[in-house]
C-alpha cells in the first residue's frame, strides 16, 4: 500500500470515528434531557398519547399518607413538584383544552399538610381520579367521614377520608372557559389532623 492510499485509509477511518463520536454524543444528550416532560419548545409538538413520565399521583399521595402516618414533617425539598402527573401507565391524567399534558401544582404549605391541584381544566374525570386514589391507598366507603359541614365551598363536591394518621380531602369544582367549554379544578389535601371545614 503506497502513500496515497495510506492517507486515503486514514481519513476513512478519521471520518467513521468522527461520526461514531457524534453519534454517541447526541444519543447520550438525548437520553440526559428526556425527563419524560416536553421543553417548552417542543411541548405543542408531542401528542398527549405519546406522552409518558413516572411521576404517579398514586405513588405520590401514598408517599405523603406513609409519612403522615409515621409522624415525619413534610419537606418542600421532597415533595414540592410542578408538572405532569401520570396514571398508572404513565399515561397524563388529564390533557388540556389545548391537546397538552395537564400540569399539577405540589406545594408543601405546613409540615403537616400538602395541597395537590390542576393548573387548568380539561378532560379530567374527578370520580376516576379520587377511584384510583382510593384503590391506591386500599380505603373504602368505610373510611369516608360523611359529616354536612365538611361541604366544600359553594359549588364544589367534597370528600373527606381518614386514613389511619390522617385525613385526604378532595374538593371538586367545575369551571367554565369563555367559550363556555367546561372542566374540573381537584384540589387534594393531606393533612395529620382533620382540616378545617372552611379550608380553600
Amino acid at each position: 500500500m503506497d502513500s496515497v492510499q495510506r492517507q486515503a485509509v486514514r481519513k476513512v477511518v478519521c471520518i467513521a470515528g468522527g461520526s461514531l463520536m457524534l453519534a454517541a454524543v447526541l444519543i447520550a444528550c438525548n437520553k440526559a434531557g428526556n425527563s419524560g416532560i416536553p421543553a417548552a419548545d417542543t411541548a405543542s409538538e408531542i401528542q398527549p398519547e405519546d406522552f409518558h413520565a413516572d411521576n404517579d399521583i398514586a405513588m405520590t399521595v401514598r408517599s405523603i399518607v406513609d409519612a403522615l402516618r409515621v409522624g415525619e414533617p413534610l419537606d418542600t425539598l421532597d415533595y414540592n413538584f410542578n408538572g405532569v402527573l401520570t396514571d398508572g401507565i404513565g399515561r397524563p391524567l388529564y390533557t388540556t383544552m389545548q391537546g397538552r399534558p395537564g400540569t399539577w401544582d405540589i406545594d408543601v404549605l405546613s409540615p403537616d399538610m400538602i395541597v395537590i391541584r390542576n393548573e387548568d381544566i380539561g378532560d379530567l374525570l374527578p370520580d376516576d381520579l379520587e377511584n384510583y386514589l382510593m384503590e391506591s391507598l386500599e380505603l373504602t366507603a368505610a373510611d369516608l367521614i360523611d359529616s354536612l359541614e365538611y361541604h366544600g365551598p359553594e359549588g364544589a363536591e367534597t370528600s373527606v377520608y381518614d386514613f389511619d394518621g390522617g385525613f385526604l380531602r378532595i374538593d371538586t369544582r367545575t369551571e367554565a372557559t369563555a367559550s363556555g367549554l367546561e372542566g374540573a379544578l381537584v384540589r387534594i389535601s393531606a393533612t395529620r389532623d382533620l382540616p378545617s371545614p372552611r379550608q380553600k
